[in-house]
């Protein structure tokens, strides 16, 4: 009788074992998931004229009213390209595009979305990270176009630096070597990447010890606050002028790198409004297999002003017309660049 009693009460045991790992998945409890991120993770869930929790109230009528996978990706998109306009959130998965009737139409071929074309440039060298030579019309005035800050993207806990990445040493030596007496350094890539590979190549090019980005990451109610800085190292182009260029692609680690140069001496600043894509990324899952990505950490000046979603201002303004690599390869920010350099 004994044994038996043990046996019911370990069979009940377990039955209570099974039921707590049961999992809801039906897409009011992955609607319920994404808005949990939202109040939890995300973090620009301050800067919004509206809070998550409002955010969520505005669509649970229409997710309890049809409990379905469409209305769901419907609303998820709603919420991302409508309401939260944050460059660094989005679906990575697919399946969600088709089920809904958000359109999301692709920016036309413009400026900001056209990568420069070299056409006032003898190119030297072009690897998988970078592109460098000299200016054509004059040699003494250096080239580095960045095109990726990393392959390897992780949010602000990827140490990793690629050996690509390393190469920036030998790409400055050789043009020191050249008599490159000024430089030109452009970001008009998209480049985007962990925290640590901007500052690392930033190094290269900074001329004293600064303070260069406040990033905040939620914790609980409140934010884990860090303050980056950044000293020279490796090989250096530091106490010569540069002109720096950047427009609409330039985001995200790129924004991290114009943070970073922005504290050196003898810096001029050409070109157009950054992306405003401020801060980290992580990814999340959804119980269906959806899987999005969410801004984690906030970005932020020295001073703490923020550039989300406006982008970081050059000194001087340039703009490319709209026929830029289609008709013509003249680079009116290269030209700008040139001209500020010889003066």
């Amino acid at each position: 009788m004994k044994n038996i009693s043990y046996y019911i009460l370990f069979s009940i045991t377990l039955f209570s074992c099974d039921k707590d790992l049961i999992v809801d998945t039906s897409a009011k409890a992955d609607f319920d998931l994404f808005f949990e991120y939202l109040e939890n993770d995300y973090a620009y869930r301050d800067y919004h004229p509206f809070t998550m929790a409002e955010l969520k109230q505005k669509y649970i009528a229409q997710m309890e009213a049809s409990n379905s996978q469409s209305t769901l990706a419907n609303i998820i998109l709603n919420s991302i390209i409508n309401d939260l306009k944050d460059p660094h959130v989005g679906m990575k998965s697919s399946e969600p595009y088709y089920l809904t009737t958000v359109t999301t139409n692709s920016p036309p071929v413009i400026l900001e979305t056209i990568i420069p074309q070299f056409g006032e440039i003898s190119v030297y060298t072009e690897t998988q990270f970078y592109t460098s030579g000299v200016v054509t019309s004059n040699s003494s005035i250096g080239y580095l176009y960045i095109r990726a800050f990393n392959t390897v993207i992780g949010g602000s806990n990827s140490f990793e630096i690629e050996e690509g990445v390393k190469e920036i040493d030998q790409i400055i030596q050789k043009l020191n070597n050249l008599g490159v007496t000024s430089m030109i350094i452009d970001i008009r890539s998209g480049a985007g990447g962990s925290n640590y590979v901007p500052r690392y190549i930033a190094q290269r090019f900074i001329d004293k010890t600064a303070t260069y980005m406040i990033e905040h990451y939620p914790e609980g109610d409140s934010f884990l606050n860090k303050e980056w800085n950044i000293e020279p190292a490796g090989i250096g182009f530091r106490t010569k002028k540069i002109a720096l260029l950047s427009n609409g692609t330039t985001a995200s680690g790129g924004e991290m790198f114009l943070l970073a140069m922005l504290q050196r001496d003898h810096i001029i600043h050409i070109g157009s409004n950054s992306a405003g894509a401020a801060g980290n990324i992580v990814d999340k899952d959804l119980s269906n297999g959806w899987n999005l990505t969410l801004t984690n950490s906030r970005t932020e000046f020295p001073n703490g002003d923020s550039y989300f979603k406006i982008g970081i201002s050059p000194s001087i303004i340039v703009k490319n017309d709209t026929n830029y690599g289609l008709t013509h390869l003249s680079d009116k920010l290269i030209e700008k660049a040139i001209e500020e350099l010889e003066n």
